[in-house]
């Protein structure tokens, strides 16, 4: 397939899995190295600290809880401008995906055989091919930058190009998240677990868990760093915080189902299978898809990853994936809040790679975006 990055070893710390996906696919690097980003909006008088203390003070959301998402978001970056693979703008990550993302899904394409398996015939001919669905609406979590805007009073260019602003828009919805759920608007964070939680815009309650949580980490040991505009910006370390983590219970959130899923128990992840199933090719002749049933590491190793980008929305990939006649990759990973969907297990040999040598001994990821400019950028949550 195109745009995979191989890595080869034995155990992947999390520090590597940030490497390997910031490079994501062979199509992104060389754009990302070799591409200027585009010009920074200028910095307030008081730079991107002053516009925390100032959106905190103004939406009455504490400041410590205003800098731990938008470091788990971009770190505090904010990318000259331009959006993320997913529509996301700014160090809030405010996501208007309907001005940012545009293309067809890559895996729709059919021009190669991702089995690698020259053996055997062409899988899934034209006529054998599933039409990607087109999504009619977008969901809440790709939209909201329009609705900081409503919010704010902002315009929506000045939320995507001013960082200021950005952090602005994101303190409002904050605020609004902490008013639905009819919590204060408390100085104190722990006061805040369900508003960041909804936040994350995870429809499950595990993955909006997990995102309230990881913030709540950054929250707890603090952060400084330089962004990529030159800002100076620090989080004091918080701690002794007891968030209430049974609000994300109360909240309407799916129940994900996890299935017999191989992930740790610190990310969320279900059980979405790709499905084994004997069938007829066009000519009639006995075909099987979409993955190979095995028994690794016992009868191969396995040490390899794979990295692609899916080209797709998340609800597009998931249903290419539960096409019987098409191909698989292990995992899918969600941009706007980490989310994780297991599809084959470690065990059985999936069809991603385009080689059949490397697809035996590899492990499939399939990251969530869309390869529609040079300086795209992925989020804190999904490495």
């Amino acid at each position: 397939m195109r745009g995979s990055v191989t890595a080869r070893t034995p155990a992947v710390r999390r520090r590597a899995v940030r490497t390997a996906g910031a490079l994501v696919s062979a199509g992104l690097l060389l754009p990302l190295l070799g591409a200027a980003p585009s010009a920074p909006s200028a910095p307030s008088a008081d730079g991107l600290q002053g516009a925390f203390a100032d959106a905190a003070a103004e939406y009455r959301v504490p400041q410590s809880v205003l800098l731990g998402v938008s470091y788990l978001q971009s770190r505090w970056d904010a990318h000259g401008g331009a959006p993320s693979v997913t529509g996301g703008y700014g160090p809030m990550h405010l996501t208007d995906a309907r001005t940012a993302i545009a293309g067809a899904p890559h895996h729709s394409e059919g021009d190669e055989d991702p089995r690698g398996d020259s053996s055997r015939g062409v899988l899934k001919p034209e006529e054998f091919r599933a039409k990607v669905p087109q999504d009619r609406q977008l969901r809440a979590r790709l939209e909201t930058l329009p609705r900081a805007a409503e919010l704010s009073g902002l315009s929506a260019e000045r939320l995507r190009t001013d960082p200021a602003a950005n952090v602005r828009g994101g303190a409002a919805l904050l605020a609004a998240a902490q008013k639905k759920l009819g919590k204060p608007l408390s100085e104190d964070p722990a006061d805040w677990y369900g508003a960041i939680a909804r936040f994350s815009g995870a429809d499950d309650q595990a993955t909006a868990a997990t995102y309230a949580n990881d913030v709540f980490a950054v929250i707890h040991d603090g952060q400084e760093r330089t962004t990529d505009a030159g800002q100076h910006v620090t989080l004091a370390a918080v701690r002794g915080l007891k968030p209430d983590a049974a609000q994300v219970r109360g909240m309407g959130l799916r129940k994900a189902p996890e299935g017999e899923t191989e992930c740790p128990k610190t990310v969320s992840c279900e059980w979405i299978p790709a499905p084994y199933e004997e069938f007829k090719d066009p000519n009639g002749n006995d075909d099987y898809g979409n993955h190979d049933l095995g028994n690794r590491p016992k009868s191969q190793s396995i040490d390899t990853i794979v990295i692609h980008d899916t080209e797709g929305r998340w609800e597009g990939v998931l249903n290419l994936v539960q096409d019987p006649t098409y191909v698989s990759w292990q995992y899918t990973l969600r941009s706007t809040d980490g989310h994780i969907a297991q599809h084959v297990k470690a065990k059985d040999v999936a069809w991603h790679a385009g080689n059949w040598y490397v697809n035996s001994k590899s492990i499939g990821l399939e990251h969530e975006g869309f390869l529609t400019a040079p300086d795209t950028w992925y989020t804190e949550a999904m490495y």
